[in-house]
């Protein structure tokens, strides 16, 4: 979902469909199941397609936004594309471009983002395989900070509208080098470690993102509790836009008991050198998440979140309920509503809903 601000934004007229717009129905319409999800070439829906060495996927996702107050939009929140190579063990890159924040239809005032959709590079690095369990990563990647950061995709979180801890007070990106162990039978604890000498390559627009980061290094332990379940730790060492130096550490988890999944992410920041003398030293935030399975296709889920900003003394207090149906793994229908019950909104009180689907 979204991680534009709900600031008042300038009204805007209709909006005639362009090239970015008719492309993404063209490439969504030719990989939507027809009679299966699997099709006589052998292509599976949410697998992707291979040619040799190299993998084509993506994923999409429309999101209807209609908060109580501010900006009301049906919008291309993502429409993402990636290729994967495995060529041998010192060849294996990785590239995803992005198009995200395109309106299809808006009301209401606007701001600094009119919805005119952005192409973003995501992500471009390469893989080297020193052995079977340690991994050299070169380039641009996503930071190992909590879980839904790395995993990230519309149809793969729990929910349309992203906690604010998961993307809010930490560098989501990374443009250096990492260092990453990982068990092949995943019994024993994986870390990743990585560094980022100067600012991110190729950075994301203002208008879609909330701060740029510089100077980054920290690291991520998972320590796996059974197949599915696992608990992790996190630091990262940043310095922000207004040169403010910060020391982040955090916690998230994944647990499941039958049909129950909970699972949840919390980061504690301080903050050093470069925060003025009225500005909060330190910044915490917590969510925690439920998810029932009612059947094979539909769940229900909830969230509570807690916000403390370095912007604002008081903390944020956020309660969000819905339902998702999945008529196929690789797709994805949620219809939620998000209520503020105390301080200033990080995120709107209002209906969400999206649609997604990998291909």
């Amino acid at each position: 979902m979204s991680k534009r601000e709900a600031g008042p934004r300038r009204r805007a007229g209709p909006r005639a469909y362009g090239l970015p717009t008719l492309l993404f129905a063209a490439a969504i319409s030719a990989c939507l199941p027809t009679r299966s999800a699997k099709a006589d070439s052998g292509y599976e829906l949410g697998h992707g397609y291979t040619v040799g060495p190299f993998n084509f996927a993506g994923y999409g996702e429309i999101t209807l936004a209609a908060p109580d107050e501010g900006r009301k939009t049906v919008s291309l929140e993502d429409f993402s594309l990636f290729v994967t190579g495995h060529v041998n063990r010192w060849l294996n890159p990785f590239v995803e471009g992005e198009l995200t924040h395109l309106d299809f239809t808006h009301s209401g005032p606007s701001g600094s983002d009119h919805g005119d959709g952005s192409f973003v590079l995501e992500r471009l690095y390469n893989d080297f395989e020193l052995t079977d369990s340690l991994t050299f990563r070169l380039g641009k990647m996503l930071t190992p900070v909590g879980s839904w950061n790395v995993i990230h995709g519309a149809p793969l979180v729990l929910t349309t509208v992203r906690p604010a801890v998961t993307y809010r007070n930490f560098s989501e990106y990374l443009t250096g080098a990492s260092l990453i162990y990982t068990d092949p039978d995943g019994d024993n604890p994986g870390l990743e470690v990585y560094w980022q000498p100067d600012r991110e390559f190729s950075e994301r627009p203002n208008s879609i993102t909330f701060d740029q980061y510089k100077m980054v290094e920290g690291l991520h332990l998972t320590i796996p509790l059974s197949l599915l379940d696992q608990i992790g730790f996190s630091y990262q060492r940043s310095q922000d836009s207004r040169n403010i130096n910060q020391s982040l550490f955090g916690l998230d988890f994944k647990y499941t008991i039958d049909k129950l999944t909970l699972q949840g992410e919390a980061t504690y920041s301080f903050l050093g050198d470069g925060a003025s003398g009225h500005q909060p030293r330190a910044e915490a935030a917590a969510y925690l998440a439920g998810s029932y399975a009612l059947d094979d296709i539909w769940s229900v889920y909830s969230w509570y979140e807690g916000f403390s900003s370095r912007d604002y003394a008081a903390v944020s207090h956020d309660l969000l309920a819905g339902v998702a149906f999945h008529p196929v793994p690789a797709m994805s229908i949620k219809v939620e509503y998000l209520q503020n019950i105390g301080g200033p909104p990080v995120n709107p009180t209002g209906l969400f809903a999206s649609w997604s689907i990998l291909f």
